[in-house]
C-alpha cells in the first residue's frame, strides 16, 4: 500500500477535503494522511460538504507536519504556496507535487468548499488514472518529448492513435515521403517501446505498444484531441485507399 500526504497551512480545509476525497476515490490502494504547518481546528463546512457527497469524514483531525517529519511517503502533495516550502521535511518521498488551491475559508457559505472539492476530485481522478499501473517503460518523459518534437513522427503517431494500426505502405501513401524514411522513423518508435508490430497475412501493422504506460497514452490522446485538424489531409487520403483487413486491435482509453 502506498502512502500519500496532503500538506497545507492550517490543515483545516483544503487538506482535510483532500484527505477524505482521496480515501474515498482510491479505496485500499493508498494510506492517506493530511497535515498543516500551523494546524487549526477543522472548519465545520468541511464536514457538511463531504456529507453532501456521501464521503466519509470520520477520523478527520488537524495534525502538525512536524509530527510526521522523517516518515516516508510515496507522494507528498502541497495545496498552498506556504506549504510548498516545507517539502524539505520529507526528503525521502518518492514524489513531490504542488496543487495550488485558493483557501475557501475566508469566503462565506459552503459553495467555496464545494468548488474546492470539485477541483481536488478532478486532479485526483487524473492522478489515479495515470499512476494506477506499474510499468518499467523504456521511454521516459524526456525521450517521449524528443519523439514528439519531430513533425513526421508526430504525424505518424497521431495517425496510429486514430486508426489503431497502419502499415508502412499506408503511411508512405498518406504522408508523401519515401518508404526508407517512414521505415526509419517507425523503427525508432518501435525500438523506443512506443510501437509494436503484428503480422496479418501479408501485411505488417504498427500499433501502440500494449504495455505503453497510461500517462503516455493520455498525452498522445490529448495532443490528438486538442489538435483535431492536424492530420485532416492524411485522413482524407486514408479514406481513399483500398479497403483492407485490419487486425483486431481494441483502443485503450
Amino acid at each position: 500500500m502506498k502512502r500519500i500526504l496532503f500538506l497545507c497551512t492550517g490543515n483545516s480545509a483544503r487538506s482535510q477535503l483532500a484527505e477524505a476525497a482521496m480515501r474515498h476515490m482510491a479505496g485500499e490502494h493508498y494510506q492517506v494522511v493530511s497535515a498543516g504547518m500551523a494546524p487549526e481546528e477543522v472548519d465545520p463546512r468541511v464536514y457538511r460538504v463531504l456529507a453532501e457527497r456521501g464521503i466519509n469524514s470520520d477520523n478527520l483531525q488537524s495534525c502538525s507536519a512536524a509530527d510526521l517529519e522523517g516518515q516516508h511517503f510515496d507522494t507528498v502533495i502541497t495545496l498552498c504556496d506556504k506549504a510548498s516550502n516545507e517539502c524539505a521535511l520529507f526528503p525521502d518521498s518518492d514524489a513531490l507535487l504542488h496543487w495550488d488551491f485558493k483557501d475557501p475559508k475566508p469566503q462565506s457559505g459552503d459553495q467555496p468548499f464545494r468548488d474546492t472539492l470539485d477541483g481536488l476530485e478532478s486532479r485526483m481522478a487524473l492522478f489515479l488514472m495515470l499512476n494506477g499501473e506499474e510499468h518499467d517503460s523504456v521511454i521516459g518523459p524526456v525521450e517521449l518529448f524528443k519523439v514528439l518534437s519531430d513533425p513526421l513522427r508526430l504525424r505518424i503517431l497521431m495517425l496510429i492513435e486514430d486508426e489503431q494500426a497502419l502499415t508502412v505502405g499506408d503511411l508512405v501513401d498518406v504522408l508523401g515521403v519515401s518508404q526508407p524514411k517512414v521505415s526509419r522513423h517507425l523503427a525508432l518508435l518501435r525500438d523506443g517501446g512506443v510501437l509494436e508490430t503484428q503480422r496479418e497475412g501479408q501485411w505488417i501493422f504498427y500499433h501502440l505498444a500494449k504495455q505503453l504506460p497510461v500517462w503516455i497514452r493520455h498525452i498522445l490522446a490529448t495532443v490528438r484531441n486538442g489538435n483535431p485538424g492536424m492530420i485532416n489531409d492524411e485522413k482524407i487520403k486514408l479514406s481513399h485507399r483500398e479497403e483492407r483487413k485490419k487486425p483486431g486491435f481494441s483502443k485503450v482509453s
